[in-house]
């Protein structure tokens, strides 16, 4: 195939099938991306309002719902139009215990490439209870050269789910993204490939395998989250990666994001609501984790812009910081250790051993009075933390809110990563102020 052939890949036949973190990005927009969400019409009623949260149809975005029949409920213009999947009758499914629409699923992909539709340069895959970052998405795939077979996704954060499946595969709830040509050789030989694979349990592992069939490894982008856990996952958002938020998944199965302040009690959809207010400032910035200390009261602070601020007692190295606190389960409803594929620390039975927590209330963009920063504050988390711990944790369990001012995102991070410092500026009896920007020439986060 010559290059010119492929929509969006002019000038780029000289990059490698790999990504140069100081070389050219390949820069691709919302209206490149061709979305295949798969949802089931039974399920519909409730699941659209997960979808109507990031879908941007003023932006020109691309894509369809893709059916299990027809829907058959009125049609909503802010939502992405639906089509109805091909028959899959023909294929067996030979798994006990799973479900035929696995087969269906993992074919929406090469149904949508059959389209036809002009000028695509990836086809992203997710579920009707998926929610994407649509700014963020873009940002990671323009790292990478979509003329290049991609296929760029995560795993699953259950360690058993992982072993059970495959590390190398991408988890379809999380999301992942087919460049074109991927998508085009997929077309060409899918069918048979399935036919292969009819023990399989689900459309990611079907679709795994025939990535294997290609030859094509997955590309690990941390941001893409199948969220394989219950309860509260306030532990897992408050130390995200150093990598943009591109998507949640399972946003039925935990808690509501936000827990209950002392101005707000949140439902699960205006938790995800609050949250994408925050995003629609600076989507790089969100969740993104900084760390920095009062040196004058002995306090460890690990700020998660639009969502939370957590101030432990006495000095907590970076490199514990950035572990997630256990507030959560594995998807076996377990808590060991062994249960996750990456690093843990326990959340204490005992509350006044626990960080304090502060949520975000409220956020507002820059302005010229703010000095080109954000402002955000965060109040108080409602569980009588302050309360029960008054004595042992003054004076911190006098404020009531955390004021923080951040510094935009800078286009050079999505390509070189690095955590922001924070510097508490001022503590008064009931209010801090927290700076958080690029880290300054030879500063480190512990000053």
């Amino acid at each position: 195939m010559a290059l010119n052939d492929i929509p969006g890949g002019e000038g780029a036949a000289t990059a490698p099938n790999s990504i140069d973190l100081v070389g050219p990005r390949f820069k691709t927009d919302l209206s490149r991306i061709v979305f295949g969400i798969a949802a089931a019409a039974d399920m519909w009623g409730a699941r659209k309002e997960y979808v109507r949260l990031w879908w941007k149809p003023e932006q020109k975005m691309r894509g369809f719902v893709w059916f299990d029949k027809m829907p058959s409920m009125k049609w909503s213009s802010d939502l992405p139009p639906y089509r109805v999947s091909e028959n899959t009758a023909r294929f067996k499914y030979t798994y006990k215990r799973g479900w035929r629409s696995a087969i269906r699923i993992s074919r929406i992909v090469s149904e949508s490439f059959r389209l036809g539709l002009p000028d695509v340069d990836w086809f992203v895959m997710g579920d009707d209870d998926t929610l994407f970052f649509p700014d963020n998405l873009v940002q990671v795939l323009s790292k990478y050269n979509h003329s290049k077979m991609f296929y760029i996704g995560n795993p699953s954060e259950s360690h058993l789910q992982n072993i059970l499946f495959s590390y190398n595969m991408a988890y379809g709830g999380g999301g992942f993204a087919i460049s074109y040509p991927l998508a085009k050789a997929l077309a060409k030989m899918q069918d048979a490939c399935l036919e292969r694979y009819p023990h399989l349990f689900g459309s990611d592992d079907r679709m795994h395998a025939c990535m294997a069939e290609i030859g094509i490894l997955l590309t690990k982008e941390p941001g893409f989250h199948q969220f394989d856990i219950h309860g509260d996952a306030s532990g897992l958002l408050s130390a995200h990666p150093v990598a943009p938020l591109v998507s949640l998944h399972h946003l039925d199965l935990i808690s509501p994001i936000f827990p209950n302040t002392q101005t707000i009690n949140y439902t699960r959809m205006g938790a995800l609501k609050h949250l994408m207010m925050a995003t629609e400032i600076d989507p790089g910035s969100i969740l993104q984790q900084s760390i920095c200390y009062d040196k004058r009261h002995h306090w460890s602070f690990s700020v998660s812009w639009g969502y939370s601020v957590q101030v432990h007692k006495g000095f907590i190295t970076p490199r514990e910081l950035e572990i997630p606190i256990k507030t959560f389960t594995s998807w076996h409803r377990e808590t060991s250790k062994v249960e996750f594929p990456f690093n843990t620390r326990d959340n204490p039975d005992d509350l006044c051993s626990r960080p304090m927590r502060f949520f975000m209330e409220s956020v507002k963009a820059p302005t010229t009075n703010s000095g080109g920063l954000m402002q955000g504050i965060y109040v108080r988390e409602n569980n009588g933390h302050a309360d029960k711990c008054g004595e042992k944790l003054l004076p911190l369990s006098v404020v009531e809110k955390i004021h923080i001012k951040r510094e935009l995102t800078d286009d050079s991070w999505y390509q070189l990563p690095r955590r922001s410092c924070c510097r508490i500026r001022r503590w008064e009896s009931d209010k801090i102020e927290v700076h958080v920007g690029a880290c300054q020439d030879g500063e480190i986060l512990i000053v």
